[in-house]
């Protein structure tokens, strides 16, 4: 009998493996959320065939999901502007295609942002390239904001509406109380930066992981407060594609529930449903936001909330898959970065 291997040599595991482990454990999470909701007949793949049934709704879908991808293309130039970076508006579409890509269907710690970030730092000076990698963390944090303050101004407009319904107030208020989280921190941030930047910088020094994370927060900060002008243009254009979003999402939902359902309650439960896929637990968020929006939907009186979140995820994450002949075509001139 063979003597046993040292436990070190067990233990070590290559990035690549690493990251097959993870994703296959993000997989089994999925699904064991996605198998309970069916079992529980909380949710119906028979639902897709809406997209058969009502072309419109399909050829609406096809179109949200482009107008998300100029906004992304839009945004990430507006913030390479303050690297003083330019970049024609094909080659960028064509990498935010291959980005989508990488975010479906490749697992592994090169996400799509950072390929995207990667592949534009590549051509610049080296000065600029530690900029353009913070500006995919910025992008990122314009999204989610956005996401926040869209909702937040839907509660603010239709407050009287809202907060009279006593399903719906607890919703509007959380999203309320994290739209005013979000613009006094973010506000309080840029100050804070701004006044006690080199003593942030060596607070948030050091090899452990938050501490990482804390300074390519204070560096996003910087970049941030160095030019609000383009800051503002791209949060304009999150916010732009999120409403549009809403927008299909309440059209999907009444079609699905053939319900008149107020559009209100549908913003005002969507930011909180999205934010839900932050939890980095499962691929594209599979199985946590259907959860979260069969929980959301039954808040405020509505059933089918994992269904109908089940049919615009599907339908937003299809198109990506078209992102594969760029990314070929891409890798086959050997223009991406090593890696990948």
């Amino acid at each position: 009998m063979p003597p046993p291997l040292p436990f070190a040599k067990v233990r070590r595991l290559s990035p690549r493996s690493k990251n097959l482990l993870f994703f296959g454990v993000k997989l089994l999470v999925a699904g064991l959320l996605l198998g309970w909701l069916i079992r529980a007949g909380n949710l119906d793949f028979r639902a897709l065939r809406i997209f058969v049934d009502r072309p419109i709704l399909l050829a609406l879908d096809v179109g949200v999901f482009g107008f998300g991808a100029l906004v992304c293309v839009a945004r990430f130039r507006a913030l390479l502007g303050i690297a003083g970076v330019k970049v024609g508006f094909g080659p960028l579409f064509r990498l935010q295609m291959t980005a989508f890509f990488f975010n479906v269907v490749i697992p592994g710690n090169i996400g799509g942002d950072l390929l995207k970030a990667l592949y534009v730092a590549r051509d610049e000076p080296p000065e600029k390239r530690t900029t353009i990698l913070v500006l995919a963390f910025v992008e990122r944090l314009l999204g989610l904001a956005a996401l926040v303050l869209l909702g937040a101004l839907v509660v603010l407009v239709r407050s009287g509406t809202l907060f009279t319904d006593p399903l719906l107030r607890p919703l509007a208020a959380t999203v309320a109380i994290l739209g005013v989280l979000t613009l006094a921190g973010g506000i309080g941030a840029i100050v804070l930066v701004r006044v006690a930047g080199a003593r942030l910088d060596a607070f948030t020094t050091g090899p452990t992981k938050l501490s990482k994370l804390l300074n390519q927060l204070v560096a996003a900060l910087r970049i941030i407060s160095a030019g609000p002008k383009n800051i503002a243009v791209a949060l304009f254009l999150s916010m732009l594609y999120h409403a549009v979003s809403v927008v299909f999402f309440a059209l999907l939902t009444r079609a699905i529930l053939q319900t008149d359902v107020p559009f209100t309650n549908i913003a005002t439960v969507f930011p909180l449903g999205l934010l839900s896929l932050l939890l980095p637990i499962s691929p594209s968020g599979l199985g946590v936001g259907h959860v979260a929006f069969a929980r959301l939907f039954s808040a405020i009186g509505l059933a089918s909330g994992a269904t109908v979140f089940n049919v615009y995820l599907l339908g937003q994450i299809a198109p990506g898959l078209l992102g594969i002949f760029p990314f070929l075509s891409l890798r086959k001139r050997g223009e991406l970065p090593p890696g990948t």
